[in-house]
């Protein structure tokens, strides 16, 4: 096990992709279909994002696990991958609410300077103060979701790792990788980027049609076959990118272990 640079992590998700693309777009299918049911379903699509990583991971890392071994100990841990996501969503709320106070003092200051008249100079400084709360929230939030990038990955390979633990130990093994994370997740949406306006481009035809049957068929038949068509269309698009993603994720997973840790990981512990 040795690390990886930028481009063999890109170019390495591609070939896992690839190479298990039947196997892997069927699980990704069955978990999307998953979120369609409240709170359980959640749990199933959650522990369905874990074992797609596990098997990227076993790809990379060559310890062969079937999808039974890999399934049964992901979904032992079913509720935890739900309540990490949970904790996930509340540190971005916790952010989201901080940075609207921060934004709030920003704008009252900067109104107040405004309403001082034409000063030249505080003019400047009210327009400096909103561009720098304008990066803040980007590069913030660019920090903030690349340091919470690989959640559910020790906690779907590692022992011992639960909901709250698992959070911290993405915290840590990005530390100081938050420019090299967000280089391998660029270069990966520049390669799906095709495969997303595709869909947009089939997914807005297909708006269209309904709109068309709605307004053509009396009884609104062609209009209902449209829309049914829309959906199962929506569900096999979203779920067409997933493992390559998930991939992504095992493999930057792999790449930090190994230069923070420099040793394997032997999931038979």
């Amino acid at each position: 096990m040795k690390p990886l640079s930028v481009g063999n992590v890109v170019s390495a998700g591609l070939r896992i992709y690839r190479d298990n693309f039947k196997k892997y777009y069927k699980l990704a299918f069955i978990g999307y279909l998953w979120i369609l049911v409240p709170v359980y379903g959640w749990a199933k699509y959650s522990a369905m994002m874990g074992l797609l990583s596990r098997l990227a991971y076993v790809e990379v890392a060559e310890q062969p696990e079937t999808v039974r071994d890999a399934r049964r100990y992901t979904n032992g841990k079913m509720w935890e991958f739900l309540v990490a996501g949970l904790l996930t969503s509340l540190i971005f709320l916790g952010a989201a609410i901080a940075y609207t106070i921060l934004l709030a003092i920003v704008g009252a200051i900067a109104g107040v300077i405004f309403s001082q008249g034409s000063n030249g100079i505080l003019t400047i400084i009210g327009i400096l103060l909103i561009v720098a709360a304008v990066f803040l929230f980007i590069f913030g939030f660019i920090w903030l979701i690349s340091r919470l990038f690989l959640i559910e990955l020790p906690l779907a390979i590692e022992e011992g790792v639960n909901a709250a633990s698992t959070i911290g130990r993405s915290w840590q093994l990005t530390k100081g990788s938050v420019g090299r994370i967000q280089l391998v997740v660029f270069i990966a949406f520049l390669i799906s980027l095709p495969i997303g306006l595709v869909i947009n481009v089939v997914g807005t035809i297909l708006q269209l049609a309904i709109g068309a049957g709605y307004e053509t068929a009396g009884s609104g038949g062609l209009g209902i076959l449209a829309t049914l068509v829309y959906f199962l269309f929506i569900l096999a698009a979203g779920a067409l990118m997933i493992p390559f993603w998930q991939s992504i994720k095992a493999l930057v997973y792999y790449d930090l272990r190994v230069r923070r840790e420099g040793m394997g990981i032997d999931l038979r512990k």
